[in-house]
């Protein structure tokens, strides 16, 4: 073996080429000798001698002269004949591998050989030995002498290669000789090569002349024909001419051959017909046989004997397009080789020859539509590559850069024949199968399996079929992106729309129609002959850049499609958005809370946008959350709280737009350094009616309506849970707000707004037990100040409070106030309240259900006492009311009003305090302070219309003695003093003065109010004061009331030391009376007048 090994492509592994050789051998210079070292393992001889190329007679195994010989030996004129020198023969350095290239492998080789050898051994069982017994005795089992021969063959062969690799490497010690060597061999075979060349072109270039040559011209008879016509030394063979045939003759033989065309077809010839050529016709003495799509061929007989071959006649393409006829070499080809296929295999033969050629001609016809397309309107779109038999048609070729990193895969068919061991599809069942042209598909780098695109038709058109296949690639691209879309939750719940189109013949017709906004959509489409996406409507710059992206930037048509529409789609949304909100006082915000806490309100594992928005008149701390996702778009209404923001940047109102556009470039400037430092406090979810709303004008009014709703309930919620207020939550017709906001109303316990005041539990009635037991809080709505001012927006409330019991409300009607209202019909109060968004109802609602409450109480003490009581006019400010005697005492008979009834009016502007005013003469001003103590207290209103019926009669009497006494006081005969203690309690003091002779004298009445058996009585009897001195028994005093304490009047009588008349009418009226001018009659020193009636039994008081 030489030592020099054969590399590929020149050195390898750092070994040198050996290029830089001494030019001088080989006979260049004709003067150095190289010394030829022996073989190893062989002895030195030395052998004949040799000559190199015409040098020095000197055996090769000589050493070569040194250069100053070879300098002194050069003749001088040897520079002259360089250029005359032949060239430098070739250096072979191809297929030359490295020697420790080799033995590197052949050391790994036998590691790994060894390593399997020793696990391969292992596996053989040896027999143990018996009973445990163990001895230095030889093993000779069967097995372990196996064993050993195994080894000892693997070790030979081993040993072997390792011999091999050492010759190797000691002729690799001649490495540059052998290839020396290996130049020269290869040089000579060259030129033998040329020689033997040259021999056969010039026995070649002979044996064509033989076809040139010209015969000797016959001049003889060439004179003798052209003169006299003919020439009697030509010999005469005899032919006659046939006579021509007519034309029933050959009719007749036309029908002949159609006939036996016919037999032999249906009789002999049925079974050896193939399938493809049941499609025949016999006409003009030729079957025509043709095979749909491809071919027509006429076949003719020549002989009645069946046995004999067809014989062709014509042959035409079945297909277009396709030359209308072959030219005159392809026909006499197709000619030869169909009746040479004729006379061996038969029709079967013919068939398939055909077949064959008609398959070979429609690629190629394919293959020349396609090179007409690569130079027309699918320039530098498809590349064209000609395989065996077969076309390659690479599609969409500046779909993705050639190389580098966005380099993405490619897509081409392939149409060729196949060989028919499968027959395809459309064949008919029980045929024998046949070639037939195929298509495969490799969409991205993988072959499609199962592709029913038709490549064989009678109409070829590269492009047609390009269109389908491309068809096919655009429909799984759109089908893919609508399935993934079509299985997000934004789509599957149905909050967009999405809809495919496909159609598979015109690529560019498919189309993915995508929702963006209510109003917006976008249509994906793609190009037929680039693949390039094409979005529409492409007037749209984001629109237009996202499209950009897509189809330069991508690598994953899918993945990346479904991203880059979500994002054309949320800007879509945000520019939407702050457009149409502007003009509603919407605008955008900075996000103020980090991007971790923002997944409280996205929980999807889905990419997400936000947009932060703001209204115009809000709190700083209240924001509007759009999150724009795939998992769907959900509106959130976000109550934020910053603890490091101050106290009165939380209160202060939001300041004017133009000034925060002033602060903008600032804020800008900040926006990388400053991080949110918010924290989300509440967060609720907005219930609109669409989650893709339409953003009109209208929306966004219904927009500001529901949220600044919201805010209010939300803040009304606090308070309610901050006062431990039991609410409930529930949906709630609302006439003042549009049918597509859903705000709920807050149901809140009437008791717990209305908590039970001191001394209540006397009360008949507890509070609140005249409504229902929930009071109905619905949002009425916004009022919004202009955009431009820094005033909070201010907002509304119904409060809606059904009573228990109609009628006992009949005296209230319409409006009780500016804000409050029932409605007699439906037994219901209406408050309107308002406030500041932020701030909550519940204090305001409390004050007015507590005027209400009192209003109510008031109302019913009235309405039991509707036949001496009548209200004028009920209003939660002010009760009007008028009060006096029944309406059948307050008549004479002569028709005059016997008492006039006196007016009350109850001041309740203030709610912590009732104030009472009496009309000028009303007979209880006396006791006014006392009215206003009873009404503010909390019996105060069920009890006041009571106790001015009942204390009536009373303060009248003690009118009537009071002006009765004036005189007297002007008379100086003495005076009365009325002592009020109580409503049902008050002092007479009658005030007599003295003389020169006698002291003056007191009278002190006591009247209380005292019940028996259930009945009223007012109860009068004397008293003495602590200062004054002790009363004699039986004085003046008494004997001037012995009458009225011994007698009986009109609803009054004596007791001896006391004497008791009824509250009502004019019974207490006429006790005064008498007692009047009984005090009066002392005074003057007359006689008392006998009281009228007689005595009666007396009546003890409980």
């Amino acid at each position: 073996m030489l030592g020099a090994i054969k590399m590929e492509n020149g050195a390898q592994n750092g070994l040198r080429t050996n290029h830089d050789r001494d030019l001088k051998v080989n006979g260049i210079n004709g003067i150095n000798i190289l010394k030829r070292e022996p073989s190893p393992n062989k002895p030195s001889k030395v052998s004949g001698a040799a000559t190199v190329n015409g040098g020095y007679d000197t055996p090769m195994d000589t050493d070569a002269p040194n250069s100053n010989v070879q300098a002194a030996s050069k003749p001088p004129e040897s520079g002259s004949k360089l250029k005359d020198l032949p060239p430098e023969i070739a250096h072979i350095t191809q297929n030359f591998i490295p020697l420790p290239f080799i033995l590197n492998r052949l050391a790994q080789k036998s590691h790994n050989d060894l390593q399997t050898k020793i696990e391969e051994l292992a596996k053989i069982p040896i027999h143990g030995a018996i009973n445990g017994a163990t001895g230095t005795a030889e093993d000779n089992s069967e097995e372990n002498q196996n064993k050993k021969a195994n080894l000892l063959h693997f070790i030979q062969d081993m040993h072997g290669r390792w011999i091999k690799a050492l010759v190797i490497s000691e002729w690799s010690r001649k490495a540059s000789q052998v290839s020396r060597l290996i130049d020269l061999n290869v040089h000579i075979n060259e030129q033998v090569g040329k020689y033997d060349q040259g021999l056969d072109f010039m026995g070649r270039i002979k044996r064509d002349l033989y076809g040139a040559r010209l015969p000797d011209p016959d001049i003889k008879t060439a004179l003798q024909i052209l003169s006299t016509g003919q020439a009697p030394w030509m010999p005469e063979f005899g032919y006659v001419d046939p006579p021509p045939l007519t034309v029933l003759e050959q009719m007749k033989w036309i029908n002949e051959l159609n006939t036996l065309l016919s037999v032999r077809l249906n009789l002999e010839d049925h079974e050896k017909i193939p399938y493809h050529f049941r499609d025949y016709k016999i006409d003009s003495g030729r079957v025509t046989f043709r095979v749909k799509g491809e071919f027509e061929v006429d076949l003719t007989i020549a002989d009645e004997d069946f046995e004999k071959q067809f014989w062709f006649i014509n042959f035409r393409f079945n297909f277009s397009p396709a030359p209308e006829e072959l030219t005159e070499a392809l026909m006499a080809f197709v000619e030869m080789k169909v009746n040479e296929t004729l006379a061996t295999d038969g029709l079967r033969g013919c068939y398939e020859f055909l077949h064959e050629f008609v398959l070979t001609h429609k690629i190629n016809e394919l293959r020349r539509q396609a090179l007409v397309l690569s130079r027309g309107r699918w320039i530098e779109t498809v590349k064209i590559e000609r395989l065996n038999r077969a076309l390659s048609i690479q599609y969409w070729t500046n779909r993705f850069p050639a190389s580098g990193s966005n380099s993405g895969p490619k897509s081409w068919i392939i149409v060729g024949i196949n060989s028919g061991k499968a027959p395809p599809r459309n064949s008919p069942p029980g045929t024998r199968p046949t070639s037939y042209l195929t298509l495969r598909w490799f969409r991205d780098g993988k072959e499609v399996e199962d592709v029913d695109i038709l490549a064989d038709s009678e109409e070829l058109s590269t492009e047609v079929l390009l269109k389908r296949v491309i068809a096919r690639h655009v429909e799984h691209i759109l089908s893919s992106l609508y399935t993934k879309l079509l299985s997000k939750p934004r789509f599957e719940k149905r909050q967009a729309s999405i809809s495919l189109k496909i159609d598979s013949e015109e690529p560019s017709e498919s189309s993915l129609v995508i929702q963006l906004t209510h109003s917006q959509t976008l249509t994906v489409r793609m190009n037929t002959t680039t693949g390039f996406f094409n979005m529409q409507p492409a007037a749209r710059a984001l629109i237009s850049r996202g499209e950009v992206a897509l189809n330069h930037k991508c690598k994953n048509p899918i993945e990346d499609g479904i991203s880059q529409i979500e994002t054309i789609r949320w800007q879509s949304e945000i520019d939407e958005i702050n457009r149409r909100g502007k003009g509603s006082g919407w605008h955008m915000s900075r996000r103020p809370v980090n991007s971790d806490d923002i997944r409280r309100l996205h929980p999807s594992r889905e990419p997400c946008q936000t947009l932060w928005l703001k209204r115009d008149g809000w709190g700083p701390t209240w924001y509007l959350v759009v999150c724009l996702s795939l998992a769907g778009d959900t509106w959130w209404l976000v109550e934020v709280m910053d603890d490091t923001l101050p106290n009165e940047t939380k209160g202060n109102p939001p300041r004017s737009r133009n000034q925060a556009l002033g602060n903008q470039t600032n804020a800008r400037n900040s926006a990388l350094t400053e991080q949110p430092t918010a924290r989300i406090k509440t967060y609720n979810l907005l219930p609109l009616t669409s989650p893709n709303p339409d953003l009109s004008v209208t929306f966004f009014t219904d927009l500001s309506a529901l949220t600044t709703g919201m805010i209010s309930q939300i803040t009304d919620i606090t308070t309610l849970r901050k006062n431990n207020i039991p609410y409930a939550a529930k949906p709630a017709e609302n006439p003042y707000l549009s049918p597509r906001l859903k705000i709920p109303g807050i149901y809140v316990r009437l008791v717990a707004i209305l908590p039970p005041q001191s001394g209540e539990h006397k009360s008949k009635h507890p509070r609140g037990s005249w409504a229902e037991e929930f009071v109905q809080i619905v949002f009425r709505g916004v009022r919004g100040a202009a955009v431009s001012t820094n005033k909070r927006l201010e907002v509304s409330a119904d409060v809606k409070i059904v009573v228990n019991d109609r009628s006992k409300f009949a005296l209230i009607k319409g409006n009780v106030d500016h804000d409050v209202s029932y409605h007699p019909r439906t037994g219901q109060f209406k408050l309107q309240l308002r406030t500041e968004i932020g701030k909550s109802f519940i204090e305001s609602l409390a004050a007015r259900l507590k005027a209400i409450d009192r209003l109510v109480e008031f109302v019913a003490a009235i309405s039991s006492r509707a036949n001496t009581v009548k209200c004028e006019s009920v209003t939660l400010r002010k009760v009007i009311f008028t009060y006096g005697t029944s309406g059948t005492e307050q008549v004479a008979p002569s028709g005059q009003e016997i008492h006039p009834r006196w007016r009350v009016v109850l001041d309740l502007a203030r709610s912590e305090k009732v104030n009472i005013t009496l009309e000028k003469g009303n007979p209880h001003i006396r006791v006014q302070d006392m009215l206003e103590r009873l009404v503010n207290s909390p019996v105060g209103f069920e009890q006041l219309p009571y106790w001015l019926q009942v204390t009536l009669p009373l303060h009248r009497g003690l009118d009537s003695i009071e002006d009765s006494w004036a005189e007297a006081a002007a008379k100086n005969q003495g005076e009365l003093q009325v002592l009020p203690r109580a409503l049902d309690w008050l002092n007479v003091h009658f005030e007599l003065p003295g003389s020169s002779k006698t002291p003056s004298r007191t009278l002190c009445l006591n009247f209380r109010l005292k019940s028996r058996r259930g009945q009223l009585w007012w109860n009068m009897e004397r008293y003495t004061r602590p200062e004054d001195p002790a009363r004699k028994e039986d004085d003046a005093f008494d004997a001037a009331l012995q009458p009225v304490f011994t007698g009986r009047g009109d609803g009054w009588q004596g007791h001896g030391k006391s004497a008791v008349a009824h509250p009502t009418g004019n019974s207490i009226e006429s006790l005064l009376a008498s007692v009047s001018d009984a005090v009066k009659a002392l005074a003057a020193g007359e006689a008392p007048p006998a009281p009228a009636g007689s005595q009666g039994a007396a009546i003890v008081l409980d």
